[in-house]
């Protein structure tokens, strides 16, 4: 390489080698100045996806300008035969050799040669990590994570300025892998394979960078520490033989507090502490925070320590939390009067940032089944979210000129709030109802009646008093008039391309037409129908087109959309008056929490600049099968919770077949649980969604539901794992999910999902031709069909009634029909001796009915409550909520596990300036 002109670079010397590549020294021809020229391992040039990856992380990498970041000056393409040329639009990978990287090029040793002299002192160190923090400071703002933070990336120049080099190249250079893939950790990538990372970064991973897990910030904050800590003693904090070894001491050990420095003050004590903290729920929220403890005024080494701010002003809490509530009072302060004046000022008035936490003994909601993240009032002066604590969800409003939110009474087990145009109401969900309230408190309105339980998916509010809204987790749009009536749809779902869901709605400005997200009937987040998206549409239904190929809640402010893609909040910019998006989406920030389940993003924005993120990875809105007796009290749980869509126990109850939701291949596929050793074995391994298992009688066989061919088609297989899955039913452009077997192994019972007449109820005859007969077809939707213990009854749910309910009809008929619950009911199971029938009502209490199946008619009894099951509601359709054993006694509960947080919502204010080079 010595001699080559590359581009307009040429290469004079090699200053090194490593996992990231080889380095060389470079004289820029055309500026006349010499830079750092990094040669990616040629491995990138075959793959197309990974360099157009990395191209856009190349982009948010150059956009960084610090004097503490080695700057990336471009990114140069080199060709077969041809020589190194400038990157070009729409290049093919294959025609390509390899690619160079031209950078800074920073004078001076690193941080590692320094330290491999000697530990040390306070004045030398704490200027260098000061440094360190204002650059991850200013990195984070903006939405890059380090993830490679140590000695050997940290120049010291002449002039005692510290460079971060290879800023974000961890991400830019690593295969794109799936939540908790452990091959995607960098320390595990060996001799420049896959992600081409080396060996001697294991030292300095956060703990969950090292299991394999998703990374914020907080793993810079960690590696930060463990750097400081290693100038602080002059030698690392965790060593091995292997890099195994060094990651488990990363895992499980404790730092050696006693290598430090005797006369190391308790401030600086205490923010290591913090750093170094395994569980990256209760380390340092902000590396800014440990920037303001650095600028403090510390006494000399050999003197004694000043006193330290008090450490336990708070349960829980300590110094770094008495700095943040000094920072945040002034920050906040001044909050309400930036935001009022910000429509006034210029374009590029300054950011201003503050992190804003959640009322004591409260958490935000943040995930879906938590009831929402923080959402920002249209002129940008309020908050309003759900907060979690004390047992009970309530909706509280934070005024941004005050410290102090107020909970609104009133609003118990409120989720997804959302604001009036005007920024004085606010419209929520509750079970059952979708209801408003004023910002400043007073009594509820009921603005309409929603299926209870079904699981809301947000709602929008315009100048001319219509709210949109999502009432379940399989319907359309609705509308409704804010101040109370009948609700419509406002769009219609796609059978034909596999949409099963609208949800998230949002007004655009000329409040005619909103935008929506379309999703197809699968798990969550994952793309099973070519039509899934975002789209607008219009309120008289002229308009509906897809816009971006996203699955996330969306957006408007400031020309763009905002949507979630692959854990960052990405934007676009979008023509209103075409109803069109115009050029590539580009990033604003990363590491924005995502509901997978959801579909939701944990972000808002006011219509004046003000933006509004919950940080973190995708949340896994995963569930516990918990054990219950009649009384509700729990008596253990099966296994680790995990996203559970199914379960259905064995007769005999010593095996329950589960359907879960695996993160890392983004699928569901089917699960046997062993009981009484608590053993899970994989049942399915087929890519396309398996669900909807059905013991046989004798426990030999399994029958379930898959959609292998784009549709659901049912299967059967032996129970034991071993043997071939043999197809049973299939029909054209229908679904079919099975729901039971007869007790004499003659009949399998499924309903099917007909475009035309809905769901009905049929049965698959084990024998002879195995043609489908009908059993209850109408114009209504029949589901969830099962066998009486003799056979001679099907209990089922209709909603004949307007509303689902439990019926009974003799089998194989013809008879009449006796409805069983009274106040809804769904999810029905009969007793081992056929003298009750368990079901679940509307407001999620399990319910049990005394019946008489003797003779030709059928007899309900009493019913009695059993207790309050509050199963998860997640799931995108027709969920398993619960399973009984055959006498009833004992129940397993798909209970939810809703994600809620303690940390800080990120409030950002004039956000639009960071990025106005894409505006």
């Amino acid at each position: 390489m010595i001699g080559q002109t590359i581009a307009h670079y040429k290469v004079t010397a090699k200053l090194g080698a490593g996992g990231m590549g080889e380095v060389y020294r470079a004289t820029d021809t055309k500026l006349g100045r010499d830079v750092a020229l990094k040669v990616l391992p040629h491995q990138f040039a075959a793959d197309a996806q990974r360099m157009q990856r990395f191209q856009r992380e190349a982009q948010v990498l150059a956009s960084l300008n610090h004097p503490n970041i080695a700057a990336i000056y471009g990114l140069e393409e080199a060709r077969s035969g041809t020589g190194l040329q400038p990157v070009q639009p729409g290049a093919q990978a294959a025609s390509l050799r390899h690619f160079a990287l031209a950078m800074e090029l920073v004078q001076g040793p690193t941080l590692a040669e320094r330290i491999a002299r000697g530990a040390m002192g306070l004045e030398e160190a704490l200027p260098i990590a000061r440094q360190m923090a204002e650059a991850l400071e200013y990195a984070h703002e903006h939405g890059v994570i380090h993830r490679d933070l140590k000695p050997a990336n940290i120049k010291l120049t002449q002039d005692g300025h510290v460079k971060i080099l290879d800023f974000g190249l961890a991400k830019a250079l690593t295969e794109e892998a799936p939540a908790y893939d452990i091959h995607s950790s960098p320390t595990l990538s060996i001799a420049a394979t896959s992600a081409g990372l080396i060996l001697g970064t294991a030292a300095y991973m956060s703990p969950e960078q090292a299991r394999g897990k998703p990374v914020d910030k907080r793993a810079d904050i960690w590696s930060f520490g463990v750097v400081l800590y290693e100038m602080l003693t002059g030698r690392p904090m965790f060593t091995g033989e292997t890099a195994t070894d060094v990651l488990a001491a990363v895992v499980r050990a404790e730092p050696d507090w006693g290598a430090m420095p005797a006369e190391l003050p308790r401030g600086i004590r205490e923010l290591l502490r913090r750093c170094l903290t395994r569980d990256e729920k209760r380390r340092l929220r902000d590396i800014g925070e440990a920037r303001i403890l650095l600028d403090a005024k510390w006494p000399p080494a050999d003197g004694p320590p000043e006193a330290a701010p008090p450490v336990a002003a708070r349960k829980g809490g300590g110094l770094v939390w008495r700095v943040t509530a000094a920072v945040l009072l002034v920050g906040v302060l001044g909050l309400a009067a930036a935001v009022t004046s910000y429509w006034r000022a210029a374009r590029d008035v300054q950011t201003l940032r503050a992190n804003i936490l959640p009322p004591e003994g409260t958490a935000f909601g943040v995930g879906g089944g938590a009831g929402g993240p923080v959402v920002v009032s249209p002129d940008g002066k309020r908050l309003a979210f759900v907060g979690t604590g004390g047992g009970k969800r309530m909706l509280w409003v934070r005024e941004l000129s005050s410290m102090k939110a107020q909970m609104l009474s009133g609003t118990e087990e409120a989720a997804h709030p959302f604001w009036s145009p005007d920024s004085r109401s606010i419209g929520f969900f509750t079970p059952g109802k979708l209801k408003r309230i004023d910002a400043a408190g007073g009594p509820t309105l009921t603005v309409c009646d929603i299926p209870a339980g079904a699981g809301s998916r947000g709602g929008t509010w315009s100048r001319d008093g219509v709210i949109l809204f999502a009432p379940s987790t399989t319907s359309p749009i609705f509308r409704a008039p804010a101040n109370g009536g009948t609700s419509t749809p406002a769009t219609q779902l796609d059978a034909a391309q596999r949409i099963g869901t609208h949800r998230w709605p949002f007004f655009l400005p000329d409040q005619r037409h909103f935008l929506y997200l379309a999703r197809a009937s699968g798990p969550g987040g994952s793309v099973q129908s070519g039509a899934e998206g975002i789209y607008v549409a219009s309120l008289d239904g002229r308009v509906n087109k897809l816009l971006v190929r996203a699955v996330s809640s969306v957006a408007y402010a400031s020309g763009h959309l905002l949507f979630v893609r692959d854990g960052m909040l990405m934007a676009v910019a979008f023509d209103l008056a075409r109803l069109e998006v115009a050029g590539d989406a580009f990033p604003l920030v990363d590491q924005v929490q995502y509901d997978l389940a959801f579909s939701l993003g944990a972000f808002s924005v006011s219509q004046n600049g003000v933006l509004t993120y919950h940080s973190g990875g995708e949340l896994q809105a995963d569930s516990k099968l918990l054990w219950m007796d009649r009384s509700g009290k729990e008596l253990g749980q099966l296994g680790d919770p995990a996203m559970y869509y199914d379960a259905r126990i064995l007769p005999d109850g010593r095996q329950v077949a589960v359907s879960l939701y695996d993160p890392l291949n983004r699928n569901i596929d089917l699960w046997i649980y062993d009981v009484p050793r608590g053993l899970r074995t994989r049942f399915t391994f087929d890519p396309a969604i398996d669900r909807f298992s059905v013991w046989s009688p004798d426990g030999s066989r399994v029958v379930f539901g898959s959609s292998r061919t784009g549709q659901y088609e049912i299967y059967v297989k032996p129970a034991g794992g071993a043997g071939t899955e043999e197809l049973l039913l299939t029909r054209p452009r229908v679904n079919l999910y099975p729901t039971d077997w007869s007790p004499d192994g003659q009949f399998v019972m499924f309903f099917n999902s007909d475009p035309k007449t809905g769901n009905d109820l049929w049965v698959l005859p084990m024998t002879g031709e195995r043609k489908p007969v009908p059993f209850m077809v109408t114009i209504f939707n029949e589901t969830d069909g099962r066998f009486s213990p003799d056979g001679k009854w099907i209990a089922y749910v209709s909603n004949e009634s307007g509303a689902d309910q439990v019926y009974v009809a003799p089998f194989p008929g013809p008879g009449g029909k006796w409805q069983v619950s009274t106040a809804g009911g769904s999810r029905p199971f009969w007793r081992g001796d056929g003298r009750e029938i368990v079901y679940l009502a509307a407001d999620d209490r399990l319910m049990a009915t005394q019946v008489n199946t003797r003779g030709a008619n059928f007899e309900a009894g009493a019913t009695r409550a059993l207790f309050d099951a509050k199963p998860q509601r997640f799931v995108t359709f027709f969920p398993s909520l619960y399973a009984s054993t055959r006498d009833a006694q004992r129940f397993l509960v798909n209970t939810a596990r809703a994600p809620a947080s303690t940390a800080p919502v990120t409030l950002v204010v004039n956000w639009p300036a960071d990025f106005k080079q894409q505006f």
